[in-house]
């Protein structure tokens, strides 16, 4: 059941990971601005994201699923981020960027 878990969420990862990295690109040669401005405005849009969902998941009119939304997510996200920008990751054919077609 672990493996299975670990597996549906890597597979997230690397879709998210794709469709991020296409968008950040493209952004960037739309706007001319340089890597690290567009990446600052990819995490303030995560973090919009993020309210969002909180806020749809509070009140009286919330979301059914049974996501609660806790003071301490904010400071997870940030550790996920600082993590991901100072560990390299092995080499995994999953997140490999795919290059023309067979």
């Amino acid at each position: 059941m672990q493996m299975e878990i670990e597996r549906r969420q890597d597979e997230a990862e690397a879709r998210i990971r794709a469709v991020i990295m296409k968008e950040l690109c493209e952004a960037m040669h739309a706007t001319n601005l340089p890597p690290l401005a567009v990446l600052r405005l990819a995490a303030r849009s995560i973090g919009s994201i993020y309210r969002e969902m909180a806020d749809a998941h509070l009140g009286f009119d919330r979301c059914v699923c049974g996501w609660q939304p806790h003071a301490a997510d904010v400071e997870l996200l940030c550790m996920a981020l600082m993590t991901a920008c100072t560990q390299r990751r092995t080499t995994d054919l999953r997140l490999m960027r795919v290059e023309g077609s067979a």
